[in-house]
């Protein structure tokens, strides 16, 4: 757990001077929120992920040194590989984010993480964190999807 707080916390106190979020950055809901980060990072689009991975402060693009937000996207990318994506129903955290357990389908492989969401600046989502040593002890971190067959379409509900 104590590698996940290192992971996937921004350091947001030692850039509080940044702006916090603005247009093109979170999303309208906590749903689309996740849904967009899942989509990002299955694209490998680290631009994509760092307007919709952030805090109550804003985006982790407006709040984190690049390299090191770079080097961290890559490492979620890693574990994020997926076919399906369902989310479950949210239920109430603290500070007003919500928790929703993402069930990820790769071949063979299932697991349920907790992705929290946060509502930042001008009422925009962001996904603030998720459960990545579920991820990796499940197999996902580093594991590749097979082809897409013809016709086969990635879901994320």
């Amino acid at each position: 757990m104590k590698r996940l707080a290192l992971l996937l916390l921004p350091a947001a106190a030692a850039c509080a001077s940044l702006s916090g979020g603005g247009a093109g950055t979170g999303a309208d809901s906590p749903n689309a929120a996740i849904q967009q980060f899942l989509a990002a990072a299955q694209r490998k689009d680290l631009p994509a992920m760092a307007a919709l991975w952030g805090t109550e402060k804003g985006p982790a693009s407006k709040t984190m040194d690049k390299k090191e937000l770079d080097r961290r996207e890559l490492i979620m990318i890693q574990c994020l590989p997926h076919e399906k994506a369902t989310l479950g129903k949210s239920s109430p955290s603290e500070a007003g984010r919500l928790k929703f357990p993402v069930e990820l389908t790769l071949l063979t492989r299932k697991a349920t993480p907790a992705f929290t969401a946060v509502q930042g600046p001008g009422k925009r989502w962001y996904v603030e964190n998720f459960e990545i040593d579920q991820l990796r002890d499940q197999g996902f971190c580093g594991a590749t999807a097979a082809p897409p067959s013809a016709g086969a379409a990635q879901s994320v509900r």
